[in-house]
């Protein structure tokens, strides 16, 4: 007698979607999709509150970016994935996958950083700049703002053992997705945010809107407040302190581990950025680091290449990044600048993350 056994299935092949830009010749912010979403239509991103689409709401792990509530507040859920940078000549390449790809890396949140936690499947990021007061994330309140990155970051942690502040892989793991999904540098594609009033506003200013991303202002080339994938503010109201990151004489360092955050010390120096308006980026080789892109050219403007700012000064160690309320164009989420470690301003508030253990 033959017995046969029923087949094994084979999982999914993955799915990469992917966009590159060719600057030899021209500075579009805007590039070309490449592999799976070579054919997809353009995001609609929500504006005066109304509907949106994206032909990525129901990918992996774009569709997984959804708000919930946990110890530190209002949260994003910050999926793993996959990506991988390319970079021939003046052409940059980004591609993200929904599953391990050979030459691809475990996006810069969720990979092993050396904390004793290992890979996680996912992480969180608050919805909310910091509250004042709490540290929360939490809606309808002002922002935490006249505070050092040092006092942000102590502050934050002390809400948990597994809370910290936003870093340079947060900015990055966000960014990227962003970059694929509207494969484009400007962020004005959502909205210009800032503030629709001129004037820093409460937390929460998004909550009434039906989609996911998006601004409350009329049209997209207005101000008003915008959100991505249900992240309220990555470039309004305020900056935000972002930590794992510093400037020295030799140029920009990254720390992986959030247990050694710091403003001066236990980073990886990547190269030496330089000022303006970015225009080329180098790829860092160092490994578990080739996502902390940093710009090499910058002959760029408001309306080319990436149309938002990035300064380097060695003397000002302190990173933070995104826009605050005034009415301006050359800031956005690419938006990178320094300050020294005894800086504080009313402009400059902050956002945590959570990286829980596996259960």
């Amino acid at each position: 007698m033959i017995f046969s056994c029923p087949a094994k299935p084979f999982p999914p092949p993955p799915k990469i979607y992917g966009v590159e830009w060719d600057w030899t010749s021209n500075g579009s912010t805007k590039g070309k999709r490449t592999d799976g979403s070579a054919q997809f239509a353009e995001p609609s991103p929500a504006a005066n509150n109304g509907s949106g689409s994206s032909p990525f709401d129901n990918l992996y792990p774009w569709k997984d970016m959804t708000k919930t509530t946990r110890i530190g507040g209002v949260m994003v859920k910050e999926p793993k994935y996959w990506y991988k940078w390319t970079k021939t000549g003046k052409k940059l390449k980004l591609q993200i996958a929904d599953q391990q790809v050979d030459g691809f890396h475990v996006d810069p949140v969720n990979m092993d950083r050396g904390d004793g936690l290992g890979e996680l499947d996912c992480s969180y990021i608050g919805r909310y700049h910091c509250a004042s007061g709490t540290y929360k994330s939490e809606t309808n309140k002002a922002q935490q703002v006249d505070i050092t990155r040092s006092q942000a970051r102590s502050s934050i942690h002390n809400l948990g053992s597994h809370i910290w502040q936003m870093d340079f892989a947060q900015m990055w793991y966000v960014n990227m997705l962003f970059l694929v999904e509207f494969a484009d540098w400007n962020g004005e594609r959502i909205g210009r945010g800032c503030s629709a009033s001129g004037s820093k506003e409460n937390n929460g200013k998004t909550d009434t809107m039906q989609y996911h991303t998006g601004t409350t202002a009329a049209s997209r080339d207005s101000y008003g407040f915008c959100q991505y994938r249900n992240i309220e503010g990555w470039w309004d109201n305020v900056y935000d302190w972002m930590d794992g990151c510093y400037y020295n004489s030799s140029g920009l360092n990254v720390i992986k581990n959030p247990n050694q955050f710091s403003d001066s010390a236990n980073g990886v120096l990547v190269g030496r950025p330089t000022s303006g308006y970015p225009s080329d980026f180098a790829i860092p080789t160092q490994s578990n680091l080739e996502w902390a892109l940093y710009p090499t050219e910058s002959s760029g403007s408001t309306t080319t290449y990436v149309p938002d700012g990035w300064n380097f000064n060695g003397g000002s160690p302190c990173l933070y990044h995104g826009s605050d309320y005034y009415h301006h164009q050359n800031y956005g989420p690419f938006y990178v600048n320094g300050y020294s470690r005894s800086y504080s301003d009313f402009t400059i508030g902050c956002r945590l993350q959570e990286r829980p253990p596996k259960t």
